[in-house]
């Protein structure tokens, strides 16, 4: 299991986020496991989410996938980072 944050800038919220659910069956094809958004609360243009992936090799090839890229700028909006993660240790 693998984390990923995309970090993503959007020209509308009201407008990417219905795209993002419509692809909700390819993540999954792609081995995602559950994704949590959040919205920078100084910028609403700031998007994160935090993906839970089977692995890393599926993550990377749907996030840098054409599909996506192609998706987001139809929509305005675009991938400013990705950072995959390994999960070391849960505490409180």
């Amino acid at each position: 299991m693998i984390y990923v944050i995309g970090d993503l800038k959007v020209e509308s919220y009201d407008r990417w986020k219905p795209v993002f659910n419509e692809r909700s069956n390819a993540r999954k094809e792609h081995g995602s496991k559950e994704a949590i958004l959040f919205r920078n609360s100084d910028d609403p243009h700031d998007v994160e989410i935090l993906f839970k992936w089977d692995n890393k090799e599926n993550a990377k090839k749907y996030m840098e996938s054409e599909s996506v890229h192609k998706t987001l700028k139809n929509v305005g909006a675009k991938i400013e980072k990705i950072t995959y993660l390994d999960e070391i240790e849960k505490t409180v």
